[in-house]
């Protein structure tokens, strides 16, 4: 429903843990991440986001020095210094983006001061860079990548992994002990998922070939040496507009941005309000997971 094929897919539900897993993914899953998959949510870095300097080397370091400087200093932006506030990861620290995409994100970090990051991304289509350059990109697996990393990062790419149990093995190779994997995904354990049923916006059929619940992750955690330490949900406003236009049979492309062309201001308000009550009782559709590697593993 993204592009707006309106090709059909049946999905599993796990009795055990209410997990969801595609029952056939096909055979040309490629032909699904166009370049318009990549291009409507991501777009192409600037270079004008990778240069850093002096002076936003020091906010960084106050940033993850000071995990209580209001909002309306450090700007909503920069949430996401709380990923690295709660796994102790500083600037010089090397940290792993699975799953990079366009390599928005690590530019935006480069440019921040963090100065050891490394994007891999199968599918990656900038330029790799040298070996000890940063940031750097591999156009590789999860599975075929080397290295040990204080912090390995995957934003909304471990739903696509075909065996997420190897997923799992191969993030506790690469994290080292005492580490963090920090996962952010969409959770079938919410409310949206029931009230849209197979209009859900983050079913995301086929792309994504599985969609976990807490209870999913904490097992995989386990079984790999992994501890779960906190999880957060950090989901927002599309679980609803997004579902609501799938149920109006309307594909995310004839929508426009956030859905502008076809919900009004009030229904985009009222899907706002929605998500903020749904984060607040911890019922949204994605969460963002701190799993600590201990140390034996």
């Amino acid at each position: 429903m993204m592009f707006g094929t309106r090709e059909g897919f049946d999905y599993l539900e796990c009795r055990g843990c209410g997990s969801l897993q595609i029952d056939e993914a096909p055979a040309d899953l490629d032909r699904y991440y166009a370049a318009p998959y990549y291009t409507s949510e991501t777009g192409s870095p600037q270079q004008a986001d990778v240069e850093p300097s002096a002076f936003r080397g020091a906010w960084s370091r106050l940033r993850l020095r000071h995990g209580a400087l209001p909002r309306l200093i450090s700007g909503r932006r920069y949430a996401r210094f709380d990923w690295f506030r709660h796994t102790g990861t500083g600037l010089d620290d090397a940290i792993l983006d699975v799953g990079c995409g366009a390599g928005r994100l690590t530019y935006r970090l480069a440019a921040e001061g963090f100065d050891h990051l490394v994007g891999i991304d199968p599918r990656f289509e900038g330029s790799v860079g040298a070996d000890d350059s940063s940031p750097r990109f591999e156009r590789t697996s999860l599975f075929d990548h080397e290295g040990r990393y204080r912090l390995v990062m995957a934003h909304h790419s471990f739903e696509h992994l075909a065996d997420p149990r190897a997923g799992f093995d191969a993030f506790a190779r690469l994290v080292e002990p005492d580490g963090y994997l920090l996962l952010r995904i969409p959770i079938a354990d919410c409310w949206a998922r029931q009230e849209y049923g197979p209009d859900w916006v983050q079913l995301d059929a086929p792309r994504h070939l599985h969609l976990h619940t807490r209870r999913s992750i904490e097992f995989l955690a386990r079984r790999s040496g992994f501890r779960v330490e906190q999880v957060s949900d950090d989901s927002g406003p599309f679980q609803i507009w997004g579902s609501e236009l799938y149920r109006r049979d309307i594909p995310l492309s004839e929508a426009g941005p956030r859905g502008r062309q076809i919900l009004t201001l009030r229904e985009r308000l009222a899907a706002r309000l929605r998500a903020r009550r749904l984060r607040r009782i911890q019922q949204g559709d994605q969460a963002c997971f701190y799993l600590r590697r201990t140390a034996d593993g």
